[in-house]
């Protein structure tokens, strides 16, 4: 991207970064001692860093892993955080963009990382699952656009249970098809599925050669 304002592309780009993983950065704060408030505010400001430098561009796949560059921008802006407080809130002529967290500390009571994991194991698991949730919402949404949402909700328990999903014979009762199809049409989704992750995997690290290191050490994680 040339010098100057960003274009539409790469603010889409920001977009979809804040929305996707503002989550795990917000789960890190917390379990790094932050209060509710605290973790809100600094998730806020570290987006808020990102845009208004620019700082994304510091994040091309050529510079390496977007988890890693995220959470050390989240570092920097905690590290800091103290000697800002009394700072002028952001935002003054700069781009911005909202982040709905309201919802942030409901979803971190009702889902709270291992009492065992540091902040970035905690955030590492929860960047992991984030990826998985976005690429099953991406799968579904090809089936809906397809057509075939009803098969995509019967099948993709087996998604996150993999050879040990034993739903085959109900899921060709309840959608009326015979069983060899079940099997048929669930191993396209997987490998659908698949391709998705690492397009997903991909759209973050530095080269093609990372992705399935990225991918593996992310579902390592839950090993």
């Amino acid at each position: 991207m040339q010098d100057g304002a960003p274009t539409a592309q790469h603010q889409a780009a920001l977009s979809t970064i804040c929305g996707t993983y503002w989550y795990p950065l917000y789960v890190f704060a917390r379990r790094f001692g932050k209060n509710e408030d605290e973790a809100r505010d600094v998730v806020q400001d570290c987006f808020a860093h990102l845009i208004e430098g620019d700082h994304l561009k510091s994040a091309d796949p050529l510079r390496g892993r977007l988890r890693t560059f995220l959470l050390t921008v989240m570092r920097n802006i905690m590290q800091h955080q103290e000697q800002r407080k009394q700072a002028q809130k952001r935002g003054g002529g700069s781009s911005t963009l909202s982040l709905d967290l309201k919802d942030a500390e409901g979803r971190y009571l009702n889902d709270p990382p291992a009492t065992d994991a540091t902040p970035e194991q905690a955030y590492e698991r929860k960047w992991a699952l984030t990826l998985l949730e976005t690429t099953r919402q991406k799968l579904r949404a090809s089936y809906l656009e397809a057509g075939k949402v009803e098969l995509f909700d019967h099948l993709s328990p087996a998604l996150a249970e993999g050879e040990r999903w034993t739903g085959h014979a109900q899921a060709a009762a309840n959608l009326g098809i015979d069983v060899g199809t079940v099997r048929v049409s669930l191993h396209r989704m997987r490998k659908r599925y698949r391709d998705l992750l690492l397009e997903q995997v991909a759209a973050t690290v530095s080269s093609d050669g990372d992705v399935r290191a990225e991918l593996a050490y992310l579902m390592g994680l839950f090993a």
